[in-house]
């Protein structure tokens, strides 16, 4: 075997020895050993260099990948690919808008004066609807005691004559309001109305706007002027005529006498009164004023 040389035998020995010769050599090393660790040190420095330069380069890195996400991220939002897209109409014009909004007000404008002239037609036709119910209602409170059944229709043509057999027209008393009466001789009931005509007409006798008429349906007209004679009733104001043929008073609407009809100054029938009425007495005188001063 082959001896290895000792190490720790040889240091001791140079140790021993004590240092090399001459203070240069002793310099020199020293400055070498000061370059070394200049050199350890600069490469230090070169390496925390290296070291921060790489982390400014990484921190770039990242905040251009943050920068890349944000706008992914912008994108993103701003055009969803999840929910479908919805078409937006364009915004309409101002000048339409305006257009719009004065066509409106037009509108309205028109709308309030049509309301307007409806309600004011309205207002003019109730007031005169008004009045009407109320000149009835004292036509109705005048007449109510007697009461009056209406008619309506212009008076029927009759052909008639005075007690001289002279021909008379109910036209010939055209602008008076007139009290028609249906009687006969023969009718009882006839008999006990007319003290009450006869009265009615002496009261208005005076009047000029209307007139008592007594239309006789007799079939003998021979046995008026006795029975007239008989019930005291030759200067009666009432206006007596005969009626040819005696069934006039059917034209009128009447099946039985006595009936009293009124007719207008424009001979219209306004109403009609069955059987026997008590027109002497206030009531009755009453009845005929306020019709007559209705109907004029």
């Amino acid at each position: 075997m082959t001896a290895e040389p000792d190490h720790q035998a040889e240091e001791a020995e140079a140790a021993k020895a004590g240092p090399p010769e001459g203070g240069e050599a002793l310099a020199e090393e020293a400055a070498a050993g000061e370059a070394v660790a200049d050199e350890a040190v600069a490469e230090e420095a070169a390496a925390d260099g290296a070291a921060a330069g790489e982390a400014v380069v990484d921190e770039a890195t990242a905040g251009e990948a943050t920068a890349g996400e944000a706008a992914a991220g912008e994108a993103a939002a701003g055009e969803p690919t999840a929910k479908p897209r919805v078409s937006i109409p364009p915004p309409k014009p101002a000048a339409a808008g305006e257009k719009g909004a004065r066509r409106g007000l037009d509108s309205v404008a028109i709308l309030a004066m049509l309301v307007f002239v409806l309600v004011g037609g309205l207002l003019v036709f109730g007031f005169a609807q008004a009045l009407v119910p109320a000149a009835e209602a004292q036509l109705g409170a005048a007449c109510r005691p007697l009461s009056p059944s209406p008619a309506s229709g212009p008076v029927p043509e009759l052909e008639l004559e005075d007690l001289d057999g002279n021909p008379v027209s109910l036209d010939d008393f055209r602008g008076k309001f007139l009290v028609v009466n249906f009687w006969a001789t023969w009718c009882e009931p006839c008999t006990r109305e007319w003290p009450d005509l006869d009265v009615l007409a002496s009261r208005l006798g005076e009047r000029d706007d209307l007139a008592v008429i007594a239309i006789s349906v007799d079939q003998e007209p021979e046995l008026i002027g006795p029975y007239l004679e008989r019930m005291g009733l030759l200067e009666t104001e009432v206006k007596i005529l005969r009626a040819k043929p005696p069934d006039a008073h059917q034209l009128f609407g009447s099946e039985k006498i006595p009936d009293t009809y009124f007719v207008s100054p424009e001979g219209e029938l306004e109403a009609v009164f069955v059987n026997v009425r008590e027109w002497g007495k206030a009531k009755g005188v009453r009845c005929v004023e306020a019709s007559a001063e209705q109907s004029h």
